[in-house]
């Protein structure tokens, strides 16, 4: 018959153990992500975590007295468990080119994630014992458009979640098998994703919960059992934290302050929320429901809330079940981890921006319960497995195909809840593009259309970052410049977007799209710039830094532009010892009241750097470029710095340049 023969190839795939059938799944979904990982843009966020990672590992290595040179006082408390490791890769890997790194950091977060998901599926198997629920769980875990696009460029949300969801995992095979080591493991577990951010803390109390109620239903004979587990998940949890936190060896409480600043995050944004400007620090109640509403597949949606309908329902009519130790109880604690976060976020007024960027770990309980509520739908009656599995199948499929259709934008996600088809509705009613990873795509554009040509580029950070995450050989076509008559193309996305106004001396040349709204475009100038006055901006390489007016002998020289608000450094025989020290640049005015009021107590504007962020090196010769203030400059001093003290420093007088 040909149907079994057809079949036949096919059959020893079939015959192997699901969790086998889930490791091929992670397997694929990480060879798509080996292919399309260079078509991401970088996150704003790598280099400040680049730099905690650096900085932590100065105060650990003994390079460092103490934890600091934190431009931002509060990024001290951010954990390095990640990050750190990802340093010592790279430089393991002896990367220093910048798109190397950049392509390193997409590949590792997104297999963390790929673990996430592989948890994902164990937990529910373990919950339901169906092979077919747990893959479907693992689909929807990373068939979500926004999360699988900030896989790749956000490695301070996305390994949370992970990590998350890693935890659950552990802590659910630590009550069912109640060894020591799975407990040891289980806190293990805990101290790593507090570690990560600090709104995991709330997961240590809920396991002390459920191992006090494991202690007062326990016989006389096994208490003692359940005391040692307990307790040694209390040390190792607690252990682990302070371990992987440098901050907390000087001064252990300082972790109450850590919770106390990050709870409610210092930085103050206002952005778009359902057509009205909102601030941070005055969220609506519904601001994260809405978001996860409104960017979540449906399938999700529809298989979270069955499970929360299941876990409710059973929990109200077996409630001394719920209570013992079972996979219902723990349904319970997969309903708490998704519910009470959102409460105590609404309770302490909490600061978030971004949409919600912040909660993506919710997206871990949500993937748990949707597996236990589309096993609870399809085991309900015979009749209705087949259409409840369709359905399932179906949005799953649908979600996978929208990914295609937007890649590489799929961070802009939105579901049929909202209008996507009214010209310019979702980006005059949400954030769009906060992170403005899209204005890749529009250097990615002129590469193409002037693929022989150097052209030049407006710089602002955001683009700037996207630029350095190109390769070398785009990166020396595309040259950034500080003003814009010195440009011949202006890249604008995210909030830089203008809104129903043409831009002036530009004229369009090509505008991307997502959901019938601008997400990026690119304009060209209307009139070409003199050569000889644009020259100064165009500085990209090591002859034309070192073509400035040397103005300092130090181990780097420094050179100023006639005519150009630029300084320059380069420097001969160079190694990464060289370019590992801080730079610092202190920016003395003519006038103190043009700094930004918290510059004016020191009198100067600081513009210290990383090398690893504006520098190149290149055949044993490094060199970067530092834009300078527009206002009148009386003198300025710059240099390296260690924490143990100044490198080398030298100080120019103005009028600078």
């Amino acid at each position: 018959m040909p149907g079994p023969l057809a079949l036949r190839p096919f059959r020893p795939l079939a015959r192997l153990s699901w969790s086998v059938h889930a490791l091929l799944v992670c397997g694929a979904f990480l060879l798509v992500g080996i292919v399309v990982v260079d078509d991401y843009g970088a996150g704003p966020d790598a280099p400040m975590q680049r730099h905690i990672a650096a900085r932590n590992l100065a105060y650990i290595t003994g390079d460092a007295d103490r934890l600091g040179g934190f431009k931002i006082k509060h990024n001290r408390y951010y954990g390095v468990a990640f990050e750190l490791p990802l340093l010592l890769f790279e430089r393991g890997l002896g990367l220093e080119d910048s798109h190397r790194i950049s392509l390193l950091r997409h590949l590792v977060t997104h297999g963390f994630f790929l673990v996430g998901g592989l948890c994902c599926a164990l937990l529910v198997y373990r919950l339901t014992r169906s092979r077919v629920v747990a893959l479907f769980a693992l689909l929807l875990f990373v068939v979500q458009p926004r999360l699988y696009a900030h896989s790749f460029f956000n490695s301070k949300d996305l390994p949370f979640l992970s990590m998350f969801m890693v935890t659950l995992y552990v802590t659910h095979r630590a009550f069912r098998t109640e060894t020591v080591g799975a407990f040891v493991l289980c806190g293990v577990c805990m101290g790593v994703l507090t570690n990560l951010r600090i709104m995991g803390v709330l997961l240590f109390p809920a396991v002390l919960a459920l191992r006090g109620l494991d202690l007062l239903q326990a016989g006389r004979a096994a208490r003692s059992h359940v005391l040692v587990t307990g307790g040694v998940f209390a040390l190792a949890g607690p252990a682990t934290l302070y371990a992987l936190s440098p901050y907390l060896w000087a001064d252990p409480l300082e972790f109450g302050t850590a919770v106390q600043t990050l709870a409610r995050h210092p930085k103050w944004t206002r952005e778009l929320f359902q057509g009205q400007p909102v601030s941070s620090y005055r969220l609506p109640a519904h601001y994260i429901p809405t978001w996860m509403v409104i960017s979540m597949p449906l399938v999700t949606l529809l298989g979270g809330g069955l499970g929360v309908l299941r876990v409710c329902s059973r929990s109200a009519r077996r409630p001394r079940e719920a209570l013992g130790n079972t996979d219902l109880r723990f349904g319970l604690l997969l309903l708490a981890c998704l519910t009470l976060p959102v409460l105590a976020i609404i309770a302490l007024g909490s600061h978030l921006h971004g949409g919600w960027r912040h909660v993506y770990f919710l997206h871990a309980p949500l993937c748990g319960l949707a597996g236990l509520g589309v096993h609870w739908a399809g085991g309900r009656r015979r009749q209705a497995t087949a259409g409840v599995w369709t359905l399932a199948g179906v949005g799953v499929l649908v979600t996978g195909v929208e990914m295609v259709h937007l890649h590489p934008h799929q961070h802009m996600y939105f579901n049929r809840l909202v209008d996507r088809t009214t010209p310019e509705y979702l980006r005059n009613r949400y954030v769009w593009d906060p992170w403005r990873i899209s204005c890749r795509a529009g250097l990615e554009f002129l590469r193409r259309r002037y693929p022989d040509t150097t052209v030049h580029v407006p710089y602002s950070r955001l683009v700037y970052l996207q630029w350095r995450a190109l390769p070398q050989a785009d990166r020396v076509r595309l040259v950034l410049v500080p003003d814009d008559w010195a440009a011949d193309f202006r890249i604008r996305c995210g909030k830089e977007l203008p809104m129903g106004r043409r831009e002036k001396r530009f004229d369009a040349l090509h505008v991307g799209k997502v959901y019938n709204n601008t997400l990026f475009t690119v304009t060209a100038q209307v009139k070409v710039p003199d050569e000889k006055l644009a020259l100064a901006y165009r500085v990209a390489s090591y002859g034309e830094v070192t073509a400035g007016r040397l103005v300092a002998n130090a181990p780097f020289d420094v050179h100023t532009y006639p005519g150009g608000r630029m300084l320059g450094y380069a420097r001969k025989g160079c190694t990464s010892a060289d370019t590992r020290p801080q730079f610092f640049l202190h920016v003395h005015p003519v006038d103190a009241q043009v700094l930004p009021r918290w510059h004016r107590r020191h009198g100067f504007g600081n513009l210290d750097f990383a090398f690893a962020d504006v520098g190149e090196r290149a055949e044993g010769r490094c060199w970067a470029t530092v834009l300078l203030p527009t206002y009148a400059i009386a003198r300025l001093r710059t240099g390296q710095y260690t924490e143990r003290g100044e490198v080398w420093e030298t100080e120019l007088a103005g009028p600078l340049p």
